[in-house]
C-alpha cells in the first residue's frame, strides 16, 4: 500500500493592518525650520517630501490594508491617500494628541482584531519588503516593537548616529514601528508619552521602569525576555521584541548634518526594491 505523505500546511499570512502615521511636526520642528519646510514630513529630499518614501513603503506593503496619515502631507500625497479605504486626519499640538488622533481614526471601519502599525515620517529607507518581513514575523503579543543589533545598524548606517542600549547580546537600538492592538496602545498612552520624551536617554527610560530593569542595563544584560517580563507586569499587556530586526526601521533623520546620508535613497522615478 503506497504511503500517503503528510498534507502540507498553508503559508502563514497575517492579518492585515490599518498603518496609522504619526506626521506632525509643524514648522517648528528643528529639521523642518533649518531647511525652511512647512513641516517635518515635507523637508524635501532628492526633490520629494521626506514623507512621500513612507507612503511609497506602506502603500507597497502586501501587509498593510489602509492607512491613517495623520498631519501634514503635500498635493501629490494627498491625491494618493483619498483612495479609499485611506485616511488623513490633522495632526495634534503635540506627538500624544497625534497619536490619539490617529488611534480613534483607525478604529472607525476597523476589522475585527485588526492591529494597528504605528510609523513616523521621517524613516525614508523603510521599503515595503521591510514592513512585511516586520509584520509577517511578529509574534502575537498586544505590543510588538523592532529592536536592531549594532553590528546590522552599522553595516548599513554607520554615518547616522544612533542611541544605544547595551545588551546580553551587545549595543542595540529601537526602531521606529510599533505593531499593537488599539485597546492596548489606548491603555498605554500615558507610558508612550514618557517613552517619548525619555527616548534619548535610555537609563531614565530604565529607571521608570524599574530597579531590576535599571540593574540590567547599568551591567549590559539586558535581554528580551527580562524587557517583556517587565513590561508585562508594569504596564499589563503581552509585549514582544522583534529581535534582530532590519535595520532600516530604526533610522530616521532628525538633523540637517544627517540629510547627505539621504543621498543615497532611490530616485523618484526609480520604484522601491520589493522582495525579499
Amino acid at each position: 500500500m503506497p504511503a500517503t505523505s503528510a498534507p502540507t500546511r498553508p503559508p502563514h499570512r497575517p492579518a492585515p493592518v490599518t498603518a496609522v502615521v504619526l506626521a506632525g511636526g509643524g514648522p517648528g520642528d528643528a529639521l523642518a525650520r533649518a531647511t525652511g519646510a512647512p513641516a517635518k514630513a515635507l523637508v524635501p529630499l532628492k526633490g520629494r517630501p521626506l514623507g512621500a518614501y513612507v507612503l511609497d513603503a506602506l502603500l507597497g506593503a502586501q501587509h498593510v490594508r489602509r492607512i491613517v496619515w495623520v498631519g501634514a502631507h503635500d498635493a501629490a500625497m494627498g491625491r494618493r491617500l483619498a483612495a479609499d479605504p485611506h485616511v488623513v486626519v490633522p495632526g495634534g499640538p503635540r506627538l500624544l494628541d497625534s497619536l490619539t488622533l490617529g488611534i480613534g481614526a483607525a478604529r472607525v471601519a476597523a476589522e475585527a482584531d485588526e492591529r494597528l502599525l504605528l510609523v513616523g515620517a521621517d524613516v525614508p529607507w523603510v521599503e515595503p519588503r521591510h514592513v512585511d518581513r516586520f509584520v509577517a514575523d511578529a509574534r502575537d503579543a498586544d505590543l510588538v516593537y523592532p529592536v536592531v543589533a549594532r553590528r546590522d545598524y552599522d553595516a548599513r548606517f554607520a554615518a547616522i548616529p544612533r542611541t544605544w542600549v547595551r545588551s546580553s547580546d551587545g549595543p542595540v537600538t529601537g526602531g521606529n514601528l510599533v505593531l499593537a492592538t488599539p485597546d492596548a496602545l489606548t491603555g498605554l498612552l500615558p507610558w508612550i508619552d514618557v517613552a517619548t520624551r525619555l527616548r534619548k536617554a535610555p537609563w531614565r527610560l530604565a529607571a521608570a521602569a524599574g530597579p531590576q530593569l535599571l540593574a540590567a542595563w547599568a551591567f549590559g544584560r539586558i535581554t528580551p525576555g527580562l524587557v517583556e517580563r517587565r513590561a508585562h507586569t508594569l504596564l499589563d499587556v503581552r509585549v514582544a521584541l522583534a529581535w534582530g530586526a532590519d535595520p532600516e526601521l530604526a533610522t530616521d533623520v532628525d538633523r540637517v548634518d544627517q540629510l547627505p546620508a539621504t543621498l543615497g535613497l532611490p530616485d523618484p522615478d526609480v520604484p522601491s526594491a520589493s522582495g525579499a
